[in-house]
């Protein structure tokens, strides 16, 4: 019995040293990075008190030999006895951009940010992921407070979805009360229409400004409109075939997020502003280069054609350029903003 115990130990030893070289590879990719480095000693120790396997450091050296060969990792090191990853598959400026764009969506809740972050630190080491949630990023950004935001956006893909588990799958509407904002308490909402659904037909997903939207077509209004999905509540899978088709396939994506100011719709118009030349950067940030005519006006001026919404979206956004900024043409369309502002002078007389 003794042999046999003497016998099944060895073979259990036999078993762990099978995959030593990829515990060795567990604890590099967690404890070191370019900044970080471990010994030999601390994996000796690793591998004796967290697996029960005893390993010598010629043994380490030709794990690590067989990691750089087998499995190409880069790890830095070997002299003096002590290692280092240098690259892995994300880099930490990438686990940076990562947990940037996180922080700074407005649809993802404080609490379910931090926790995604999280998740993007296990691709980088223990000292990496330490960082990540130690820095802080855009901290005047207003975050949602609507925490089921990722599980409405499942919902809406799978409404959209045309296929389901490997099935052909009809692309459905969807319900949902749509909430706002009251003046009686400004830290809660209410539902619009006094609790009553939204019918819609989704469409595309969009991020604008830091918000996620629907862009779906409206049973009622028979139109394409865009809800805020960190407003959107109690969102349900209906049994209906999704419609407005034709109203979708009519809107030029490319350019939609450009012309729609701050989501808010109106009469379409080709509409000529002129600028002051140090705002181009500005404007071209807002309406892109396609499908849009940018002209010399003067030595201190540049004209911009677009496609644009009219609406007092629209005329709100010229505002904010004071004198650097005018409308030109269509004529109508200036005297509207001749208008919009003498509404506004007529508040402070």
């Amino acid at each position: 019995m003794a042999n046999i115990a003497k016998n099944n130990d060895k073979g259990g030893k036999r078993e762990h040293q099978k995959y030593k070289a990829l515990l060795v590879a567990k604890y590099l990719l967690e404890f070191t990075d370019e900044n970080h480095s471990c010994s030999a000693l601390d994996l000796i120790d690793y591998l004796k008190y967290e697996h029960g396997i005893e390993a010598e450091r010629k043994s380490i050296y030709r794990d690590v030999a067989a990691l750089r060969d087998e499995l190409g990792m880069d790890i830095d090191g070997g002299q003096g006895g002590r290692y280092r990853l240098m690259s892995r598959k994300f880099e930490f400026d990438d686990l940076r951009i990562l947990a940037e764009c996180v922080y700074a969506a407005r649809f993802i809740s404080a609490s379910k940010a931090k926790e995604l972050v999280a998740t993007i630190g296990e691709m980088g080491s223990t000292y990496q992921a330490e960082t990540l949630q130690n820095e802080t990023f855009l901290i005047d950004r207003v975050k949602s407070t609507q925490k089921g935001t990722l599980n409405i956006i499942s919902t809406i893909n799978a409404a959209m979805a045309k296929k389901q588990d490997g099935k052909p799958h009809t692309p459905q509407k969807i319900s949902f009360k749509y909430m706002k904002h009251t003046i009686d308490n400004v830290n809660e909402v209410v539902a619009r229409r006094k609790g009553a659904d939204y019918k819609v037909s989704p469409y595309r997903l969009l991020i604008n400004d830091g918000n996620y939207y629907l862009l779906a077509y409206n049973d009622g209004t028979q139109d394409i409109r865009t809800y805020r999905i960190d407003r959107m509540k109690d969102v349900k899978l209906l049994p209906e075939a999704r419609e407005g088709k034709e109203a979708f396939n009519a809107i030029d994506l490319r350019t939609y997020t450009q012309r729609v100011f701050s989501m808010f719709s109106g009469e379409k118009r080709r509409v000529t502003i002129r600028f002051i030349n140090p705002l181009l950067d500005t404007v071209i940030d807002r309406f892109g280069t396609k499908e849009v005519s940018y002209m010399k006006d003067d030595d201190r001026h540049f004209t911009v054609s677009a496609d644009v919404e009219v609406s007092n979206q629209f005329f709100s956004w010229i505002v904010q350029f004071g004198n650097k900024a005018k409308i030109v043409y269509p004529v109508d369309v200036a005297e509207e903003m001749k208008k919009f502002l003498e509404k506004i002078l007529v508040r402070y007389e």
